[in-house]
């Protein structure tokens, strides 16, 4: 039984949110552990929701080299293990029990589940419970009093260029849906240039830069029929939630980052012999992103269709 853990998070929010189900599982094994978890800018917002962990502390890697000194030092015999997500030395600091620096991982292995493999010695049983981001009374009644209809939820912004669905396709896509389903999107304030008039479709929802990242899980398990994304933390969110997923992929592998609800389909460019190229350079001008909407759409359908 370890009463303190600590647990350093990668700085990137997509790829902390990879970390939830690694979490939930520690807690399972020892639910009476009190867990500080390290976040950067981007993720500290998050976790400081999280039903289980008691602390957040802040850490930024743009630190000089002695606040970054101090910040270990001073986290030296408080805790009993330290599980560290991103392989740095802050284990040698902290002087408890810690994860492997050496990491061999099975082939064909996820993301998500490499944490979870990480800690499968220290934590052995599976994950009992899903912690769930719930909000504050004033945020719920917020949310709530929009009586926001199931909906077809958008996120195909993203901060990688080469990640994001080209705007021409998908102004068609959210007519099309739009005749048929409500629609609403989601994004940061900064997505709002990319979306430009799609906003403004009938039927269509603006919640970008709207929402905080803690709300997104909300708006998604209690409103969402299915999500529509590119590679995102939107897309891990809703993997962690359990919605169903269409998935537009391009040069990044849908083995290591791909989406794991119960039900998702992953629509790419079968047909380049350079996908997943897993490299944001790119001489043909991203053209693996150039999907056909109407693809989107018939995956869109088959999935609708089996809903109960």
């Amino acid at each position: 039984m370890f009463k303190n853990v600590i647990v350093n998070l990668p700085s990137n929010v997509g790829d902390a949110i990879l970390t939830l189900p690694a979490i939930n599982r520690l807690h399972s094994n020892y639910p009476e552990t009190k867990l500080t978890v390290i976040c950067s800018k981007q993720t500290q917002e998050l976790f400081s929701h999280h039903p289980y962990v008691t602390k957040t502390l802040f850490f930024d890697k743009r630190w000089p080299a002695r606040l970054k000194f101090e910040f270990s030092l001073s986290l030296r015999g408080k805790y009993g293990l330290i599980v560290d997500f991103k392989n740095s030395l802050l284990p040698l600091f902290v002087g408890a029990r810690h994860t492997p620096f050496l990491r061999k991982f099975p082939d064909g292995l996820s993301a998500k589940d490499r944490y979870i493999h990480l800690i499968r010695n220290i934590a052995p049983a599976e994950a009992k419970t899903a912690a769930q981001f719930n909000l504050e009374q004033a945020e719920e009644k917020k949310w709530n009093s929009l009586q926001i209809a199931p909906s077809i939820f958008i996120a195909c912004a993203s901060n990688a260029l080469q990640k994001r669905y080209p705007y021409n396709l998908l102004k068609q896509l959210v007519i099309e849906l739009s005749k048929r389903f409500p629609v609403a999107i989601l994004g940061q304030e900064t997505d709002r240039e990319f979306y430009k008039d799609i906003l403004a479709i009938k039927g269509v929802n603006d919640f970008v830069g709207k929402t905080k990242i803690h709300e997104v899980f909300y708006l998604l398990k209690n409103y969402a029929r299915l999500l529509v994304c590119v590679d995102s933390s939107i897309m891990h969110i809703a993997s962690y939630v359990d919605i169903p997923i269409v998935a537009m992929f391009g040069q990044t592998s849908t083995v290591k980052y791909g989406p794991w609800s119960k039900k998702y389909i992953v629509v790419k460019r079968e047909e380049l012999d350079c996908v997943p190229c897993e490299n944001p350079h790119c001489r043909f001008n991203h053209e693996c992103m150039e999907i056909n909407p109407q693809l989107v759409l018939e995956a869109i359908e088959e999935i609708i269709t089996k809903q109960p």
